[in-house]
C-alpha cells in the first residue's frame, strides 16, 4: 500500500529553518530555483527535507511509544544518529553484542526501533563493511511555488536581549545584546510519500529481501499512518517555534491512496490537482484521491474586488467630506455655488477606474485570480464527472483523516 501527499501550504512569518550564523546574523536557509516560464534563477526561502523528516520521525517514535512498540534509546530522545557504527549501535539499543551477520543486524534494528525499520539507517563501522536500510518515507524541500516565486523576499528581524541591573553586566559594559533573525512568508510547496510494503521486512541482504521478521507489521503500518495523520494535521515540523511560530494554512492538500506505487504530481503549479486526475484517469487502478481545497481560495476573485472597491468608495467619501468641510470654513462665499453632486460624480469615476486598474494589474491579484481559476475548474470537473475515485473537501482534518482510514483499512 502507498500513500502520497502533495500540498501548497502558506506560511507567515517563519523561521523554520535556518542555515549558519555570520556573527549576530542568522540566515533563512536559501535554494536556487528555476522558474519554468523564463528560466531565470532565483535564491530563494526553503525548508529541508531532513527537517521535515526529522518532525515526522520525532512524532513517529512518539506514536511507539503510546502504542507499546519498541524505540531506541537515541531515537526516542529524537537523536536519530541510526545505528550509524557500533559505538551508537551499543548506546542506541543498551547492548556490548553487535550481530555480526548482516541479515540479523537490520532484523535485529527493524524488531527493536520502529523508526529506524520505518526511517532507514546506514551502519558503517570503523572496521569495514556495512548494512543500509532505506527509507519506507520519503520527502524533499519545501520551496515557494511558481506563481508567486519571483516576489518571495526574505526579511531580517532586529531582536535584543537586555541584561542591565544585573551582575553579570560589568561597570562600563553594554548591557544589551543585539542579533538578526531572517524571517520569509511564501506558499510552500509540500511533497511526502510512504511505501509500506516493506515496513516490517528485510531488505539488505538480496537473498532474504522481503523476509517479513516481525510480528505485528499491521500494528507497525497503522501507528506510522497515524503519525502521518497527526503530523498533516498539526504541521509539525521546523525549528524555532518557541519564539518565531508562524502562522500557517494549507491552500490545497492532495492525498493519493493506492495499493501500489502511485505518485502526486508535483505541487508546484496550482494545476497540479488537475494533472493528478488526469494522471489517475489513466494509470489509477485501485485509488483513491481525498483533495482538499481551502474555501477562501474559491471566493477569491469576487471577494477581493468588492471588498477593494468598498475600500475605495469609503476612502473618497471620506477625503470629499474633509475637502467640501475645508471649503466651507475657509471659503464659504463658494462653498454654496459648487455642485458637489456633480464633483463626487466625477472623482470617483476617475478614481475607481484608476485603482482597479491597479488591483487587476497587481502582482496579488493575478496570483489570487490564477490560482482560483484553476481550483474552480477542477473543482467543477469533479462534481461534474462524479468521479468514484475521487473525493473533494472543503474541510481539511475529514480529508485527511478519511485518507489515513482508507489506507488503514487496506493493510493486509
Amino acid at each position: 500500500m502507498f500513500v502520497s501527499v502533495r500540498g501548497r501550504l502558506l506560511i507567515n512569518v517563519e523561521a523554520l529553518n535556518m542555515t549558519e550564523s555570520v556573527g549576530n546574523y542568522v540566515k533563512h536557509r536559501r535554494v536556487p530555483v528555476i522558474l519554468p516560464k523564463t528560466y531565470a534563477t532565483y535564491f530563494v526561502p526553503a525548508i529541508s527535507g531532513e527537517s521535515i523528516a526529522h518532525g515526522f520521525q520525532n512524532l513517529l517514535a512518539s506514536q511507539a511509544i503510546r502504542n507499546g512498540i519498541k524505540v531506541c534509546k537515541l531515537c526516542e530522545r529524537g537523536i536519530f544518529l541510526k545505528s550509524t557504527n557500533e559505538e551508537v549501535f551499543k548506546d542506541a539499543f543498551n547492548t556490548n553484542v553487535v550481530p555480526k551477520d548482516n541479515f540479523t543486524f537490520e532484523k535485529f534494528v527493524i524488531n527493536n526501533c520502529l523508526v529506524e525499520d520505518v526511517g532507514g539507517f546506514l551502519y558503517a563501522p570503523r572496521a569495514g563493511g556495512n548494512v543500509k536500510r532505506t527509507s519506507n518515507f520519503y520527502t524533499g524541500y519545501m520551496i515557494p511555488v511558481n506563481e508567486a516565486l519571483e516576489n518571495t523576499v526574505i526579511e531580517p528581524q532586529l531582536h535584543s536581549r537586555y541584561a542591565l541591573g544585573t551582575k553579570f553586566v560589568r561597570r562600563g559594559a553594554v548591557g544589551q545584546m543585539i542579533y538578526y533573525v531572517e524571517i520569509s512568508s511564501a506558499v510552500y510547496t509540500f511533497s511526502f510519500d510512504i511505501d509500506t510494503n516493506y515496513i516490517g521486512k528485510t531488505t539488505f541482504v538480496q537473498e532474504k529481501a522481503g523476509t517479513l521478521v516481525v510480528n505485528d507489521r499491521e500494528k507497525r503500518v497503522k501507528v506510522t499512518l497515524e503519525a502521518l495523520k497527526e503530523f498533516l494535521s498539526e504541521i509539525l515540523f521546523g525549528a524555532n517555534k518557541t519564539r518565531f511560530l508562524p502562522v500557517m494554512d494549507w491552500e490545497s492538500l492532495v492525498i493519493a491512496v493506492a495499493d501500489n506505487t502511485w505518485t502526486i504530481p508535483s505541487p508546484a503549479s496550482a494545476n497540479y490537482i488537475n494533472n493528478s486526475l488526469i494522471k489517475a484517469e489513466k494509470t489509477g487502478k485501485e485509488l483513491t484521491l481525498y483533495i482538499y481545497i481551502n474555501p477562501e481560495i474559491l471566493a477569491g476573485t469576487g471577494q477581493y474586488i468588492k471588498k477593494k472597491t468598498e475600500e475605495l468608495i469609503d476612502t473618497m467619501k471620506k477625503v470629499i467630506e474633509e475637502w467640501k468641510k475645508n471649503i466651507q470654513e475657509k471659503m464659504p462665499e463658494y462653498s454654496s455655488k459648487i455642485d458637489w453632486d456633480s464633483i463626487v460624480k466625477e472623482k470617483l469615476e476617475s478614481l475607481i477606474s484608476k485603482r482597479l486598474e491597479e488591483i487587476t494589474q497587481s502582482t496579488d491579484m493575478r496570483y489570487i485570480s490564477t490560482v482560483e481559476e484553476k481550483y474552480s475548474k477542477v473543482s467543477k470537473i469533479i462534481k461534474e464527472k462524479g468521479m468514484e475515485n475521487v473525493k473533494l473537501y472543503d474541510n481539511l482534518i475529514s480529508c485527511i483523516s478519511d485518507a489515513i482510514n482508507d489506507a488503514e483499512n487496506r493493510i493486509s
